[in-house]
């Protein structure tokens, strides 16, 4: 009997956590964290290659994801949730519209200048499940939301024509900033021209 259970206790698995659910997590923290870091190179990996970076085999990354785009899915979703987190309460802290606006475009430019973009743009070359693009798109209209809130404020007749415009216009500053080193300040400066011009202001 004793030798059965000693036997039962080798298998079952170490956890470096307080509890199953914490190690979860705290593996879950450091996939994304390896899978983060690979995308960062900008050189696509595969499952893996993320499961060599965190010292696990690869079908136990497969209790955590089906795919590597699903993995990249949440490297995706968790980058824009810190996006919207970082952005929002410099928003929220202005009264005008207008003034609204400007943080948000010069909030979005420093978040490009500081590199952390490429997350975004080099998640945008890969195919994601169904489910998890839903998400990401759920995820882009909360970050474009106090646009779209200034606009309405603003009385903005077509408000969805508008904002796309907006955003097309913010997206070309975006990849100036990007791929050819513009100046992120110039840059605000011409989207904000656009936009007040716009809005008749």
């Amino acid at each position: 009997m004793e030798s059965k259970l000693l036997g039962h206790n080798e298998d079952v698995p170490k956890i470096s956590a307080p509890s199953i659910a914490e190690h979860r997590e705290a593996r879950r923290d450091a996939l994304l964290v390896a899978a983060t870091q690979l995308m960062l190179s900008g050189t696509p990996f595969t499952v893996a290659q993320v499961a060599s970076e965190v010292g696990l085999s690869r079908s136990a990354v497969y209790e955590y994801y089906a795919s590597a785009a699903d993995l990249i899915a949440d490297v995706l979703v968790d980058e824009m949730a810190l996006w919207v987190d970082e952005i929002s309460p410099m928003v929220e802290a202005e009264s005008e519209p207008l003034a609204r606006i400007e943080t948000w475009v010069r909030g979005v430019l420093g978040y490009v200048k500081d590199g952390r973009h490429v997350l975004v743009k080099s998640a945008g070359s890969v195919e994601l499940p169904e489910a998890r693009r839903v998400q990401v798109t759920s995820m882009h209209r909360e970050l474009v939301a106090p646009l779209v809130q200034a606009l309405t404020e603003l009385e903005v007749p077509d408000i969805r024509q508008y904002s796309a415009f907006c955003w097309g216009v913010l997206d070309s500053a975006i990849m100036r900033v990007e791929s050819q080193g513009c100046d992120a300040v110039a840059e605000g400066d011409a989207v904000m021209v656009f936009i007040t011009s716009g809005v008749g202001k």
